[in-house]
């Protein structure tokens, strides 16, 4: 992540020195690409299934909270604008460690296929949380006749999401969270600033709200279960005007 980072800011500082003679060139219609990375936040996901539960009803009671690390995430996407107007295809890669939950009731079988229950359980995790993500986006440059040139955008698309190899421990016992994957439907909403280095080239610094369908696995020694994911994100990238 660091190194494209790197490479970004190197391609427009060069592009600002005027290393790029067809920039002058770049008109307002046309296809365009742009890459980004940056740094993702994931609010605690909760974590609800009939194992993972105190087995009472009602709003946020029977389900407990995932703790994951922040992580980097990056992307890519590539469309057509029309003046300030531009429509997008964009695809994203994030991966995040499950570090714990908590479950009021934990019923589980450990690896050596007993049955247990854990009363206030706050077992550790390892693995990993990933997340892939494809988008058809819509975003409108707000244009004051400034270099500096805010936008707002959205879009629909899926995420498929997948626990690699998350395994765990509650109180001293040993259990497989799950080694399975899930693909639903997901939303965002984009927000940011783009500075206009040329006509082909603008850098941009944003933040992007994902939320989506909770994706649902299975497999493990928990039974079935399913996340409630909302992601934070911040990003710097480059655009390209061709």
């Amino acid at each position: 992540m660091g190194a494209m980072l790197a490479a970004l800011s190197a391609a427009v500082l060069w592009a600002g020195a005027g290393g790029v003679a067809l920039a002058a060139e770049g008109g307002g219609e046309g296809f365009y690409g742009r890459v980004f990375g940056g740094y993702s936040f994931l609010e605690s996901p909760s974590i609800q299934g009939d194992q993972i539960s105190n087995g009472a009803a009602g709003f946020g009671i029977n389900r407990g909270d995932l703790r994951t690390s922040s992580g980097g995430w990056g992307g890519g996407a590539a469309g057509y604008r029309w003046g300030t107007l531009r429509l997008e295809g964009m695809g994203t890669y994030e991966s995040h460690g499950a570090e714990s939950f908590t479950s009021p009731q934990f019923q589980y079988r450990d690896l050596g296929g007993t049955a247990r229950t854990d009363l206030n359980a706050n077992p550790t995790l390892n693995g990993d949380l990933r997340i892939f993500t494809g988008f058809v986006n819509a975003m409108l440059d707000i244009d004051f006749g400034s270099p500096l040139q805010p936008f707002i955008g959205g879009g629909v698309g899926f995420a498929n999401v997948r626990l690699d190899n998350v395994t765990g421990n509650s109180r001293g016992n040993n259990f497989k969270l799950a080694d399975d994957s899930d693909t639903v439907l997901a939303f965002q909403a984009m927000v940011g600033v783009g500075y206009k280095v040329t006509d082909m080239f603008t850098a941009e610094l944003g933040y992007r709200f994902l939320t989506m369908n909770n994706p649902t696995f299975s497999g493990g020694g928990a039974g079935e279960f399913e996340l409630g994911i909302d992601s934070h994100q911040l990003w710097l990238g480059l655009r390209v005007n061709f």
